[in-house]
């Protein structure tokens, strides 16, 4: 899969100066930016993104008002913070955030980049599989109770989509902009995907309540529903933010 970083800082110097540096890793992901939470905020909901850097002090919507919005939205997607602190206390801060290191000023790109490299490879510490159905390997999850995020592209039209499970129990889904039941019978739907597993799950409550069969069933009915009216295959449909670049 495609792995997009999206750095975040005010400081427009330093923020070109991290792209510059990081692109000498472009084989692995590739640096957007934005120059303020609010921007930041808007990428995330246009694009799709595998993680985020960000300065804490920022003027308007700092790094901890950031933080607290993807951890809401976009718990999927893990956060490494640029502070001027490295405190015990600033570590203990950003930990209870929900950010999952950080790193302190002055440092060298080199280290973000390991950092960045480290936690992307976590993304998938649970396998990958290419060519797949999502409703085959999905019930798979169910039946061996796996707690899991796992993360779904198709690989014709690279629509993205998550789902996360615990103890085999699907919680929630995200396409686009789109959650909970409308996402699941989205991704549900699609028959040639690349996923990732990552052997973990955010999520605790359940926004689906609803058996993963029942779910796949209605998913496969809407599919099918949707291809007389207008002969478009469900995995090329859905809200633009499915999209990579």
């Amino acid at each position: 899969m495609n792995k997009k970083v999206l750095v975040v800082d005010d400081d427009r110097e330093m923020l070109e100066a991290i792209k510059e540096g990081l692109s000498s890793y472009s084989d692995k992901f590739s640096v957007a930016t934005a120059d303020n939470g609010t921007k930041a905020i808007e990428r995330l909901g246009a694009e799709n993104f595998s993680l985020v850097v960000t300065d804490l002090k920022m003027p308007g919507l700092d790094g901890f008002g950031l933080l607290a919005h993807i951890v809401d939205k976009y718990p999927d997607i893990p956060v490494v913070i640029i502070t001027g602190f490295g405190t015990p206390k600033m570590k203990q801060l950003a930990r209870e955030g929900g950010a999952v290191s950080y790193i302190t000023k002055p440092f060298l790109v080199d280290n973000l980049a390991r950092k960045i490299i480290m936690t992307l490879g976590k993304e998938s510490d649970g396998g990958s599989l290419h060519g797949v159905s999502a409703g085959v390997f999905l019930q798979l999850v169910e039946l061996e109770e796996r707690t899991c995020t796992v993360r779904l592209t198709t690989r014709k039209t690279k629509d993205q989509g998550v789902l996360w499970f615990r103890e085999g129990k699907l919680l929630d889904a995200r396409f686009g902009n789109q959650t909970g039941l409308d996402a699941a019978y989205v991704i549900l739907s699609w028959t040639d995907v690349t996923l990732t597993i990552q052997n973990r799950c955010p999520k605790n409550a359940d926004y689906i309540q609803q058996d993963l069969q029942a779910v796949l069933l209605e998913a496969m009915r809407l599919k099918d529903e949707d291809k007389p009216e207008n002969g478009v295959n469900a995995e090329s449909t859905g809200n633009t933010r499915g999209k990579t670049e």
